[in-house]
């Protein structure tokens, strides 16, 4: 009679790889995890003198994930390996939930430090700037065919009201919208498919309307509503809710290239491109919207749901204080009074 064998580790990866898949997790992130999760077991192999399909769950030890950790971090960026340091740190605390691990070793493994980073945000002069521009440019007659100014001023007013990313944005569907017009709900699919509700405003209706009545004379639905005229009917009731809510010049759902080339184009012609950072485009405006919300009072746990943040620790950087607003905060301690009295 043959004898069981132990499940090895590489066994225990992929049954961890399955909980994420029921998870809903995104196939970038189970494929990211999964070269984490690999790339260090061939480190761990390579210590331990062993092929990695040899591995099993006891040769986690501290000092060995310690070596391996080392040699995988050699050629790789620090944002790299503490996102590896995350996937492990993960696993682990699986394989202890499975019974399978007394402990989690990662703890006592090292991990580069994380960079202080302050939100990539616009200025409220900016924003003003940005929103006065496309109004006007709305209002005029488009050069061509491929510029689209309604279209571009709507695309802003999404981001700037509702800090949505822009993977969130391209797909977004006519039917995303709830509400009616008076009091627009928009249903958001967020990371980890992970759905949230933005309330928005009429002045928000009245942008998006006007830009989907262009749209209607430049693309008219190709399956016409089963009630009523077209001509009777709310603009937002001529299409299918399928339909794409932003479509490209092609009249196609916009990709996300089209988007960030609108975006920069929109930023020079306000002349604020020299205030944007590097590497933030139309994720500039996501980092306003919540800067903007902060300071306006919001809490960590109202703007962890308009975000669609999972963590309250990633929220912390638009709620940190300035150091004008920490030192207003003290000058109004009021032992100040008592002791002013005295001078």
């Amino acid at each position: 009679m043959t004898g069981r064998v132990d499940p090895g580790l590489l066994d225990w990866v992929a049954a961890y790889l399955e909980t994420l898949q029921t998870a809903k997790r995104s196939a970038h992130t189970i494929k990211a995890y999964r070269l984490d999760l690999h790339a260090v077991c061939e480190e761990l192999a390579v210590r331990l003198s062993v092929a990695p399909g040899e591995l099993c769950v006891q040769d986690i030890t501290i000092r060995a994930m310690r070596s391996a950790f080392a040699t995988f971090a050699r050629e790789r960026q620090p944002a790299s390996v503490r996102r590896a340091w995350s996937v492990w740190n993960s696993f682990c605390n699986f394989l202890v939930s499975e019974g399978v691990s007394e402990g989690n070793p990662m703890a006592s493994i090292a991990q580069p430090k994380r960079p202080q980073h302050t939100p990539k945000s616009f200025t409220p002069k900016a924003i003003g700037q940005l929103v006065d521009t496309l109004t006007v440019e709305a209002q005029r007659p488009a050069a061509s065919a491929r510029q689209w100014p309604q279209r571009d001023l709507a695309l802003i007013a999404t981001l700037l009201l509702t800090g949505i990313r822009s993977e969130e944005l391209i797909r977004l569907d006519l039917g995303s919208v709830l509400g009616g017009t008076r009091s627009p709900v928009l249903r958001v699919m967020g990371k980890g498919a992970v759905e949230r509700q933005i309330p928005l405003e009429p002045s928000w209706t009245a942008i998006v309307s006007a830009y989907l009545e262009e749209r209607y004379t430049r693309f008219p639905p190709t399956h016409r509503p089963r009630r009523g005229d077209d001509e009777t009917l709310a603009v937002w009731e001529r299409y299918p809710p399928a339909d794409p809510l932003f479509v490209g010049a092609d009249g196609r759902r916009i990709t996300r290239g089209t988007l960030q080339y609108r975006v920069r184009r929109m930023y020079r012609m306000a002349g604020i491109e020299g205030e944007r950072k590097r590497g933030a485009l139309a994720h500039a405006l996501r980092h306003t919207f919540a800067t903007s919300l902060a300071d306006g009072g919001a809490t960590m746990v109202e703007l962890q749901q308009l975000l669609g943040h999972r963590s309250l620790q990633t929220v912390q950087i638009y709620t940190s204080a300035t150091d004008d607003a920490v030192r207003h905060a003290a000058r109004h301690n009021p032992v100040y009074g008592l002791l002013d009295r005295h001078e």
